[in-house]
């Protein structure tokens, strides 16, 4: 078993609804991720996947989903509906299901980005997401894997995001970059 970590940054705003402190305000981060995946055989050319598609289809798919905009509990509907009003980017949490009160919280976070990346890479046969390791701040951060996630809040998000996630993925393909193989 071998692993390959692509690393990226994003930028949104949240805040964490019923909080006592000062996470209930508005605020923002520069998140940093460091996205790691397991293989076990290798293409010819000599790697599983190259940086770049990684780069091309996980990457971009956060930055397109969750860059500058604004991440939400479902229940948050003051700034959801601030946030539509303006034709804003805005994600919504979906560990809980359709509209059930989830924080964005960076552990929260990890897990549906995570999620995410299992749907995005399905059909990349010899890889599999291993591991995501997410700075909320450059002091804290969360480290997610397959065993941090509970099987109900996997069914809840799958439910609610693996139909446009899917999408996204098809409409992104698998690049060949192997020019012997073209």
């Amino acid at each position: 078993m071998q692993y390959i970590t692509r690393s990226g940054t994003f930028d949104s705003g949240h805040r964490v609804m019923n909080e006592r402190m000062k996470c209930f305000n508005l605020h923002g981060h520069t998140y940093l991720y460091d996205l790691t995946f397991s293989f076990d055989t290798m293409k010819e050319i000599g790697y599983a996947i190259d940086f770049k598609e990684i780069k091309r289809v996980a990457c971009q798919w956060i930055d397109d989903l969750l860059d500058h905009g604004f991440i939400a509990n479902p229940h948050d509907l003051i700034y959801i509906q601030a946030a539509e009003a303006e034709n804003s980017k805005i994600w919504e949490m979906s560990l809980e299901g359709p509209g059930n009160y989830c924080n964005p919280s960076v552990e929260n976070l990890a897990r549906e980005i995570f999620l995410a990346m299992e749907i995005l890479f399905e059909e990349y046969t010899d890889l599999k997401m291993h591991e995501l390791k997410l700075h909320e701040t450059p002091k804290c951060f969360t480290i997610c894997n397959d065993i941090s996630i509970p099987d109900r809040e996997r069914e809840n998000f799958q439910k609610v995001r693996y139909d446009e996630i899917k999408k996204y993925a098809v409409e992104k393909g698998i690049v060949e970059y192997d020019d012997r193989l073209q």
